[in-house]
C-alpha cells in the first residue's frame, strides 16, 4: 500500500484504478518472491580441490583453470570483485557499464562455476 501511495501522482485515468492498482500489487509481488530466488548456489574452493579434480600446478594455474570455464566477460567481473577487491560500483565506473550488469554477470559466472562443479561430483557448501 505504501507503494500505492507514493505511486498515486502517476494514475492517469481514475476509471482504470483497480487495473493500476492489481498492476502494481503485481510488480512488487514479483520484485519480492525475485529476490528470493536469484541467490546462486555457492562452492568453497578449498574443500573442492583435491587430488581427483585438482589439476597440476601451483593454486594460480587451479584458478585460471577454473576461469576457463566462463566467458570473458564473466572472468573479468569475477577477477575484478574477488580477486581485485572491487566493489560493484567501482567495477561499474570503470567498465562503463549499468551496475546491474557487473551483477548479472558476477551471479551468472556463479552460477556457471557451481555447475560445473556440482557435476564433478565435488562436495557443495552448505548455506550458513
Amino acid at each position: 500500500m505504501l507503494t500505492v501511495y507514493r505511486k498515486a501522482s502517476q494514475l492517469r485515468d481514475r476509471t482504470r484504478f483497480r487495473a493500476w492498482l492489481f498492476t502494481i500489487g503485481r510488480h512488487v509481488l514479483y520484485r519480492h518472491h525475485g529476490k528470493q530466488f536469484h541467490e546462486a548456489a555457492t562452492v568453497d574452493l578449498e574443500s573442492v580441490i583435491d587430488t581427483r579434480t585438482k589439476p597440476p600446478g601451483p593454486p594460480a594455474f587451479e584458478f585460471h583453470y577454473w576461469m576457463t570455464f566462463l566467458e570473458l566477460r564473466e572472468r573479468e567481473a569475477l577477477t575484478l570483485r574477488f580477486v581485485e577487491e572491487w566493489e560493484y560500483h567501482e567495477i561499474a565506473a570503470a567498465k562503463a557499464i549499468p551496475i546491474g550488469t557487473v551483477l548479472w554477470r558476477v551471479f551468472n559466472a556463479k552460477k556457471k562455476l557451481a555447475r560445473h562443479l556440482k557435476a564433478s561430483g565435488l562436495p557443495r557448501r552448505e548455506a550458513a
